[in-house]
């Protein structure tokens, strides 16, 4: 055999195992993808050189209809390719982040999805109708014999077995759903092995190799066919394809963005609303307001929380009666461009002028807030006393809402569970789509759904995006959290006026949810909560300026300090696949800490799409499921590292039951868990909500199990959290 011919072997050979290899990024981790798809792309390109002559004859002679079809097929995993190499670069991390690309991430993240799978199929459908090359080359390891049929009848069997296979593979992995984009990210079966989902999606490309291979041999048989028109179809028929994609991608009905966020849009030109804002702005002002496009928000008494009837309502929503006075608020979230111009920081996820600041503490709110008033020669809002934050609630700086405001400034008049009414579509709010308002109630029967999914944006827009609410205020729903003055706490279930939040805790609270949110989060009376003196990644603020004096008093808004991991330690921890037991184990190695496994007395089922059903159904009852087992002395434990997988963006149910077992007061609970790209979720606000008397430490998000990092990782997060090793 010729080198060249072993050369051009090795390479196909390689392009055939690499791209299965590059569907699996969840097992292999973002950098490993990365550096293996750049890989790809270079043994690509020899592919292309070592073809040359193809190239070079794509226009010359006659083209007969399996001609034709084998151009369609080059000419589309051509561009394919390209599409997906181009968009893997764009939305690099590692490989090509010294590149100066910006923008154009969430486009990239759907084609890169959508070629991903169509590549598959489509270099399966390249090798299937190039198979009789194969063939030949094979037949010169061994010499003909009388064997040779016997082995003819065997490859075909097994090219059979490996279809069916491949057709069962196809269903398992939901492929269709990824051709056409039904979903906009990849659900992981935490119980496939790398071993198991290359063999799996081996035998999908098996069986369009084989649909590929009978295929052209079929078309062989058409003669007399050699017509023009058949060779302009084989170039045209591909770039009407790839146009009509690209098209269908940016303005279909999955995909129809731009007007949501890359320009503004319109004030709505609803009568009511546009009366109401022209009418507030026309009241009395404050003597001190200046021109900074502020909304006027008149007060007023309101029903503050959800009432019981309300899908997916805390227990910490109890309705009580409120009444706030007269504020100023600004109509958008802080930007980007606005607060590092101020600070001369900006710690955000997403990069973009316009894009609201991300990955900001509450402390760090508090500063911007005296800053912006500084600037605009207005008295501050907040003043320190030590360790203590105290708020002046006479100043006319600016400054964080209240709970209280935010939630009135979001209802807007409405008593509903969103100021759009009874739900909210991914068109009106940035927030995860694919779970819209009661989908989780019977998310695996789509056929029945109400309000269908929508698009999953997987980061911030811009300020200014989607209709206002009736006060003119943009993305109160979603976009980013926006941190407001109170410390969580019970609601008073007494009548309030303009009250501030508990007078004691640990942790403070957001509110509106975010880009990453399922839209259950993102109600006007869902409460988050976190720790304030870290940033979040989905959390940023928005401005308020007080319209009437309300006298010197000052209220503390700084919550309890608390020393974390002092004491003796508990590692407590629930696994299903086992990801979090081997992080629960190296945590354990490294502090030789006592391990807790939180069992149930029934177990939930080993197969992977039933658990989903049964967390699912778990969550949308709030079942506290029988544990197994109790720890003994609890009371000997001053700190509880808290393990657990991000199951439905939450915790899963047992560890709930496991939480409402224990009296937590005065004890510090430091979560970690294993995720497959959501993080934390909504489970920390759970926790807290929990054990609203512990002290939360800093938590810990991994990737499944972490893979070779997770020593150092675990080592920095116990330092963070000083507890001892």
């Amino acid at each position: 055999m010729k080198a060249a011919v072993k050369i051009k072997m090795m390479v196909d050979v390689s392009l055939l195992v690499m791209l299965p290899v590059l569907m699996a990024e969840i097992l292999t981790g973002q950098e490993v993808h990365e550096w293996l798809g750049t890989a790809m792309a270079v043994v690509l390109i020899l592919h292309h050189l070592l073809n040359i002559n193809w190239l070079k004859n794509i226009g010359k002679g006659n083209y007969t209809p399996l001609r034709s079809l084998i151009t369609i097929i080059n000419l589309l995993l051509f561009a394919d390719m390209s599409i997906l190499m181009i968009s893997g670069i764009v939305m690099s991390g590692f490989v090509f982040e010294w590149l100066p690309i910006s923008g154009g991430m969430i486009l990239s993240r759907r084609l890169h999805l959508f070629t991903s799978h169509w590549g598959l199929i489509l270099m399966a459908l390249h090798t299937g109708v190039h198979w009789s090359r194969v063939v030949r080359l094979g037949t010169k390891f061994w010499e003909k014999s009388e064997s040779e049929d016997e082995l003819t009848w065997l490859a075909r069997g097994l090219a059979t077995a490996i279809s069916i296979f491949g057709v069962y593979a196809f269903i398992q992995q939901n492929m269709s759903d990824y051709l056409f984009l039904k979903t906009a990210f990849v659900f992981w079966d935490e119980t496939k092995t790398a071993v198991s989902f290359l063999i799996e999606t081996l035998s999908i490309m098996g069986l369009f190799i084989t649909i590929g291979y009978y295929g052209q041999k079929r078309m062989k048989g058409l003669k007399g066919m050699k017509h023009k028109t058949v060779k302009y179809l084989a170039f045209l028929i591909p770039i009407l394809v790839c146009i009509g994609t690209i098209c269908w991608m940016i303005t279909g009905n999955r995909t129809s963005l731009a007007d949501s966020w890359e320009t503004t849009p319109p004030v709505t030109t609803d009568e009511n609303c546009t009366q109401s804002i022209d009418q507030k702005q026309k009241e009395d002002s404050n003597p001190s307001e200046v021109n900074d496009g502020y909304v006027l928000i008149s007060g007023g008494t309101f029903l503050m929380g959800s009432p019981e009837s309300e899908a997916w309502r805390g227990d910490d929503e109890q309705q009580h009666t409120v009444t706030v006075s007269d504020f100023y608020m600004s109509p958008y979230e802080v930007t980007q461009e606005d607060y590092e111009a101020l600070t001369g920081n900006n710690p955000s996820s997403f990069e973009g002028t316009k894009l609201p600041v991300d990955s900001i503490s509450w402390t760090d709110a508090i500063t911007y807030c005296n800053l912006m008033s500084e600037q605009a020669g207005l008295t501050p809002a907040y003043q320190t006393d030590g360790n203590e934050i105290l708020w002046n609630r006479s100043a006319n700086g600016y400054r964080l809402p209240t709970e209280a405001e935010w939630e009135y400034a979001c209802r807007a008049g409405t008593t509903t569970p969103f100021h759009t009414k009874d739900s909210i579509s991914a068109e009106e709010s940035n927030y995860w789509g694919n779970y819209p308002y009661m989908i989780e109630d019977n998310y695996f029967n789509q056929s029945n759904l109400e309000t269908r999914p929508g698009t999953s944006r997987y980061e911030t827009v811009p300020v200014d995006s989607f209709e206002p609410n009736l006060y003119g205020l943009y993305n109160m729903h979603g976009n980013v959290g926006e941190w407001v003055w109170d410390l969580y706490g019970a609601y008073d279930s007494s009548e309030q006026i303009n009250p501030a939040g508990a007078d004691t805790g640990n942790l403070h609270i957001s509110r509106g949810g975010g880009w990453n949110d399922f839209a259950k989060n993102v109600r006007s009376a869902y409460r988050a909560t976190s720790q304030g003196g870290r940033g979040v990644y989905n959390i940023g603020i928005r401005l308020v300026r007080g319209a009437v004096p309300e006298g010197g008093i000052l209220v503390s808004g700084q919550p309890m300090q608390k020393e974390t991991g002092a004491g003796n330690v508990l590692i407590a921890y629930f696994s299903w696949g086992g990801n979090t037991r081997e992080i629960a184990e190296e945590i354990a190695e490294q502090t030789g800490a006592d391990l807790f496994e939180i069992t149930c007395i029934e177990p939930y089922s080993t197969d992977y799409n039933t658990v989903l059903q049964e967390a699912q159904r778990d969550q949308n009852t709030q079942a506290r499921p029988e544990l197994a087992a109790q720890v003994e002395n609890m009371e000997q434990y001053d700190t509880i590292l808290l393990g657990y997988p991000n199951w439905w963006a939450s915790i899963p149910m047992p560890v709930a039951s496991f939480m409402e077992e224990y009296d937590f007061y005065g004890k510090t609970i430091i979560p970690f868990c294993s995720h497959g790209g959501g993080r934390f979720g909504q489970s920390l606000a759970f926790i807290a909500k929990l054990a609203p008397d512990a002290m939360i430490g800093e938590g810990l998000a991994i990737s499944y199990s972490g893979g070779e990092s997770l020593p150092s990782d675990v080592s920095t997060w116990l330092e963070v959290n000083k507890v001892k090793q």
